[in-house]
């Protein structure tokens, strides 16, 4: 099992240097496992609970699905969390044509990925008979590799995940200080809408949870394929159990 993970995505690169959507990765590295593993047992999106906390002190039970969970003959598992980031590409590989959109939106991409680490610690916490999981990261688009976020003045700089960056296991939050201050005032120890009661959306729903980490995670993106000129790379993080 110490390999599974490495040969599984040596085979995908070979077999599909493209994906339609994160479910089409999803199912595709799904079948691989199974295919180089067939001891092993595959779920998809199977929900678990998690404890979170967000930007308030609020202390919540959230109902959140993992996206593959290995099971091996001893009951063993292995979470891992996908995410695919794409920018625009059209193309076809091995006869199929692909029509990839331009995601955008990379500050709350790149805080999605701190929330997909966070959720994998919380599940190997609870979970006595897994001891290790996965994140698996794809993309097209350079501005999450090339782009140094963390030195410069953006709204998402303490959630840079460029190349050999490290996501620090303290949490910083979002850079208030490039808030839009023609768009929004403080009121009430919150950003809202001048002259709205609408807060700003970093103070509602998913993007308010505090997402402190038991570890540093080192980034380091590799070569996965390279299609009309787009080159696809990708970052795998291994995280440990933590027994405290």
């Amino acid at each position: 099992m110490k390999d599974f993970f490495e040969n599984s995505i040596s085979k995908l690169k070979k077999e599909r240097g493209i994906f339609h959507s994160e479910d089409d990765l999803k199912l595709s590295l799904g079948f691989i496992i199974k295919e180089l593993y067939p001891e092993l047992e595959i779920r998809l999106e199977k929900p678990i609970n998690i404890n979170m906390t967000d930007i308030y002190g609020n202390k919540s039970i959230v109902r959140a699905p993992i996206d593959i969970i290995v099971y091996d003959k001893n009951g063993k598992t292995i979470p891992i969390e996908l995410k695919y980031k794409t920018k625009k590409l059209e193309t076809e590989f091995n006869g199929e044509t692909y029509n990839l959109t331009n995601q955008g939106a990379r500050d709350i991409g790149r805080y999605s990925f701190r929330k997909d680490i966070y959720r994998i610690e919380q599940y190997l916490t609870k979970e006595e008979k897994s001891d290790f999981g996965i994140i698996f990261i794809l993309t097209n688009d350079e501005n999450y590799i090339n782009n140094n976020v963390g030195e410069k003045e953006t709204f998402d700089k303490h959630f840079s995940c460029h190349q050999n960056s490290i996501i620090r296991k303290e949490y910083k939050g979002w850079n208030y200080s490039k808030i839009d201050a023609k768009k929004y005032e403080k009121k009430d120890n919150f950003w809202r809408y001048i002259n709205q009661n609408k807060k700003h959306w970093t103070f509602t729903g998913a993007k308010t949870y505090k997402l402190e980490l038991k570890d540093d995670y080192p980034i380091v993106w590799k070569e996965y394929s390279e299609l009309n000129k787009s080159e696809f790379k990708f970052c795998l993080i291994k995280i440990k159990k933590h027994l405290n």
